[in-house]
């Protein structure tokens, strides 16, 4: 059973940027985020200078993997967030981020990113990242499996650290459940 997009990718193959079929390795995202990086007619059209929130734009997905474009601006970030059973490749496209990695019972570890820069991790990586400098400042993250739920945290008023799921497709909020983003959507499981 093919699966239908929830949103019409930027290309419709990725051609040679992806070795093989099936599941990518967290090298092999890192890779093609590099690939795709050098490939600005692909992204380039998709970057936005948005203040008032962060923009992603899907570049290609299939039943495996899918890529994506992040535009940053001053003040927009994550929060500290796994990608649940996907792993993850980025690539610094344009500016700089930092990424923020928890480190327990320590200061997180921040690592300043700028273009041409890129990381992995694998499923359970727990990290967040957030605009540093560029206007946008750009980022290409590739996900395998696809990134269909994300694990973000949260430190409550009563200091204990609580994991929220919500689907990889909704923009990480700092107070997602206060929006009203998971309203009926863990119901369908």
């Amino acid at each position: 059973m093919a699966t239908v997009p929830l949103i019409t990718p930027a290309m419709a193959s990725l051609g040679g940027l992806v070795p093989h079929q099936g599941l990518l390795s967290t090298d092999e995202l890192e890779q093609v985020a590099l690939d795709i990086f050098d490939c600005t007619d692909v992204w380039g059209p998709l970057v936005h200078a948005d203040p008032t929130r962060r923009r992603y734009e899907l570049i290609y997905e299939d039943e495996r993997m899918d890529a994506w474009v992040l535009s940053w601006m001053p003040g927009q970030g994550t929060g500290f967030h796994d990608h649940y059973i996907s792993g993850v490749g980025i690539a610094v496209a344009a500016g700089r981020v930092r990424e923020d990695l928890m480190v327990y019972g320590d200061e997180h570890l921040a690592l300043h990113l700028r273009a041409g820069d890129s990381r992995q991790g694998g499923p359970g990586y727990i990290h967040r990242v957030a605009h540093e400098s560029g206007e946008p400042a750009v980022t290409i993250h590739v996900y395998s499996p696809r990134l269909d739920w994300v694990g973000q945290y949260r430190l409550g008023e009563d200091g204990m650290v609580r994991r929220e799921v919500s689907p990889g497709r909704n923009e990480l909020k700092p107070q997602l459940m206060a929006d009203g983003a998971l309203h009926k959507v863990l119901e369908r499981f």
